[in-house]
């Protein structure tokens, strides 16, 4: 990530956190210039566009700054993000334990990429591997197979199609129009399975979707082959399907409704 950062940005968001600090006694430009540090040519104009937008607003008297009503919708969704989270990590957290797989949490990425936030092992030593910070696209497993059914299939299709799919290993599926025929199923039973076809593991994904209507995280479930096979797929699949409709349902979320057969 550059370092670089929008001058006019930065002394927005300083204005911004002031005026938070202050509440509702609020401040007026000469203390907003002080204690931000930004000079009056500055701190005018910037104020005059938030005060425009309703981000801040001023009292005609006493010229008072306060935060705008135009705040109160971010905070909301910035609000049922964490919560979202939250919720996500506290169901699944206990699912290593019970079931003796490991389990992670992965938050899409503004670059349409599923990064691992946090991740549970089971108990015993011998155990899935994930790291924390680890990134994976929508042709990488079961997590990219859950991100390519966020997307229409036109979407879907030219993600799969704009260049040559990975052979990550000999079970990978490299024909595009096997790929997605097998997201079509993915999106009308709500999870997506990974059979050795990003390393030698299995693993099944499911999407939570956000108030957006995007798929905002993924959970995730890994184990080893013997582990995870057979009847064991539908199970646990089945499972983060469940759980991420708890959680949704816990985050005042509604889920958008899924097909219910792939196209003619």
């Amino acid at each position: 990530m550059s370092d670089y950062r929008v001058p006019a940005v930065v002394g927005a968001i300083k204005i911004l956190e002031e005026l938070g600090v202050r509440g509702e006694s609020g401040a007026t430009q000469a203390e907003l210039a002080a204690s931000t540090g930004l000079s009056k040519s500055t701190l005018h104009n910037l104020l005059s566009t938030l005060e425009a937008d309703n981000f801040v607003r001023r009292d005609p008297g006493s010229r008072i700054y306060r935060l705008g009503a135009a705040l109160i919708p971010l905070g909301a969704a910035a609000t049922r993000q964490i919560q979202l989270v939250k919720n996500a990590i506290d169901r699944i957290a206990p699912l290593a334990g019970i079931h003796g797989l490991s389990f992670a949490v992965a938050q899409r990425t503004t670059e349409g990429d599923a990064q691992v936030i946090e991740r549970f092992y089971p108990p015993h030593d011998v155990h899935v591997g994930i790291t924390i910070g680890s990134r994976y696209g929508p042709l990488d497993g079961a997590l990219g197979k859950v991100l390519l059914s966020g997307m229409d299939r036109d979407e879907a299709a030219k993600a799969v199609e704009a260049g040559r799919l990975p052979a990550h290993t000999p079970a990978t599926i490299t024909s595009p129009a096997s790929l997605l025929d097998e997201v079509d199923e993915v999106r009308v039973r709500g999870w997506a399975s990974s059979l050795g076809e990003l390393n030698e593991n299995h693993a099944i994904a499911a999407p939570i979707w956000g108030p957006s209507g995007q798929i905002e995280l993924l959970l995730l479930a890994l184990g080893f082959p013997t582990q995870l096979d057979g009847p064991m797929l539908a199970e646990t699949g089945q499972l983060l399907h469940g759980q991420a409709d708890s959680i949704m349902a816990e985050s005042g979320i509604t889920p958008p409704t899924r097909p219910t057969a792939g196209p003619a």
